[in-house]
């Protein structure tokens, strides 16, 4: 319980980061998808997929022109990653890189289809494509530092009682 909860203060905490800060920089890397794929990985709770969800809500609410589709694309990156570690053994920094890599990128198939439904524009399809590889390999290259702060944070956790907070 106490570890949900922590993970989901750190991921408001990137929602803020990721929405303010770092767009001072050309290519935004997404914190949200790099914790969802931890949340696959390592927690997968009926807790962690709702988390998931409001997570992608909140960037929605703050920073996208259609309201839930980074909700969509994270509870799908959720389910992805949780039903590919139930098959794989995927505890490795660099399979666990490679993961964050294929989701970031089956995230970016899915915004880009919900995209050509609702919106159309002309020469979509080439920035589109460019900005999803870009961001799918900054995405894998930040998940080893991120997954092992969140390691850290949880076995800190672990070793802390707070009174009348269970797991």
């Amino acid at each position: 319980m106490k570890l949900s909860l922590l993970l989901f203060a750190i991921g408001l905490l990137m929602v803020l980061l990721q929405t303010t800060f770092l767009h001072f920089f050309p290519l935004v890397p997404d914190l949200i998808l790099v914790l969802c794929v931890y949340w696959g990985l390592h927690h997968p709770t009926v807790g962690a997929v709702l988390a998931s969800f409001v997570l992608g809500y909140s960037v929605d609410v703050v920073s996208s022109p259609i309201l839930g589709i980074n909700a969509f694309a994270m509870s799908l990156v959720f389910l992805a990653v949780y039903f590919s570690s139930r098959s794989i053994w995927l505890h490795n920094h660099l399979v666990s890189a490679v993961v964050v890599l294929l989701a970031s990128l089956v995230k970016g198939v899915a915004l880009v289809l919900v995209s050509v439904i609702f919106l159309s524009t002309e020469g979509f399809w080439m920035g589109a494509l460019r900005y999803i590889l870009l961001e799918a390999l900054v995405a894998a290259l930040l998940a080893p530092f991120i997954f092992a702060l969140l390691r850290r944070g949880q076995t800190y956790l672990e070793k802390v009682q707070i009174p009348g907070l269970y797991y």
